[in-house]
């Protein structure tokens, strides 16, 4: 009876020692899959710097080119009147040339970027409209043996004597204008445009813009990738809602930037052709537009005030307000 009871423990025991072994089995033997990963990242670059000047465009006096020239200011051709008290000091005149305006974009951004020079919309020009006026340049005697200004000039269209230029410096090299380039490239086509030797007028901007727009932003875009891959595209002239004129490009991502966009303004001596010894063709216009700021400023040509009061649309004046913006292309 003891035997019976010992083998049965002995068995039992057996039979717990087997359970217990399936279940260490079952906990420290197992599959394992594993798989780990690690990433990490930085801000991309932008590192874009803007400059712009634009406070130098006009001055109020300006060097004469003739070297037989003898007056007192042996530099100068044009210079303010220092008894004038009025708001505007700096000029412009027949034979005055500035290129104050300088806007550039330095930087490599590992970004795409959209450059764009904004012009408002609210700028003025020089402008004498289209319309008969006096002929200052021609004193002559009437019937009555009289002598005084009575020949008239007609406009055809408006006179704007102030022609505008777009530049490009790369690299800080030469400058190379839009309007040289577009001559060079198709003379005849420029013409259309109304570019004339020194640019187009900026009352003609818009006009030209809504017309020859494309033509002029493939004119900046050879400009800009001259001599070597620049990662310039997509030129844009915009005209917007409110008149003002954007010029935009898009640049590649880690491009090497470093341009300087200037505007240039000339108003030509001797403008037109010559239409006698001496005398030419908006000889008359800018006579008049002179005698008209003596009039309206200093109270002088008093005897044509009914004229110049009659000239409402006629303007003196020229200003522009300039905005340059570098934005990432998303």
């Amino acid at each position: 009876m003891k035997k019976n009871w010992t083998t049965r423990v002995a068995v039992a025991l057996l039979a717990l020692t087997l359970i217990t072994s399936c279940f260490v089995g079952s906990t420290f033997a197992k599959y394992v899959t594993r798989a780990q990963g690690e990433d990490n990242a930085r801000v991309a670059k932008w590192g874009i710097l803007l400059t712009m000047e634009g406070d130098n465009m006009f001055a109020p006096e300006y060097e004469h080119d003739d070297p037989d020239f003898t007056g007192e200011e042996t530099t100068l051709s044009v210079r303010v009147d220092p008894d004038y008290d009025g708001e505007i000091t700096d000029l412009v005149a027949p034979g005055t040339t500035n290129d104050g305006f300088k806007a550039t974009i330095v930087g490599q951004p590992e970004v795409a970027v959209r450059y764009t020079l904004h012009i408002d919309a609210d700028w003025t020009d020089v402008v004498l409209p289209a319309g008969e006026y006096t002929d200052f340049t021609k004193l002559v005697q009437n019937d009555d043996g009289e002598y005084g200004y009575f020949d008239k000039f007609t406009l055809e269209k408006d006179y704007c004597p102030i022609k505008w230029d777009i530049t490009v410096k790369k690299n800080g090299g030469a400058a190379m204008s839009l309007t040289q380039v577009a001559r060079e490239f198709n003379l005849q086509l420029a013409e259309q445009m109304g570019m004339t030797e020194n640019g187009f007028a900026a009352s003609d901007a818009k006009t030209i813009v809504e017309t020859w727009g494309p033509q002029l932003a493939n004119l900046m875009l050879s400009i800009i990738n001259d001599e070597g891959e620049a990662g310039a595209s997509n030129a844009v002239f915009t005209i917007n809602e409110d008149g003002s004129i954007d010029l935009s490009i898009d640049f590649d991502p880690n491009r090497s930037l470093d341009f300087e966009f200037g505007l240039v303004w000339t108003w030509a001596f001797e403008e037109g052709d010559e239409i006698e010894e001496g005398i030419y063709e908006f000889d008359a216009a800018d006579t008049w537009l002179g005698n008209f700021v003596a009039y309206k400023e200093f109270g002088e040509c008093a005897d044509y005030a009914e004229e110049f009061d009659a000239a409402e649309d006629a303007s003196y004046t020229i200003g522009f307000k300039f905005l340059a913006s570098a934005t990432q292309i998303d």
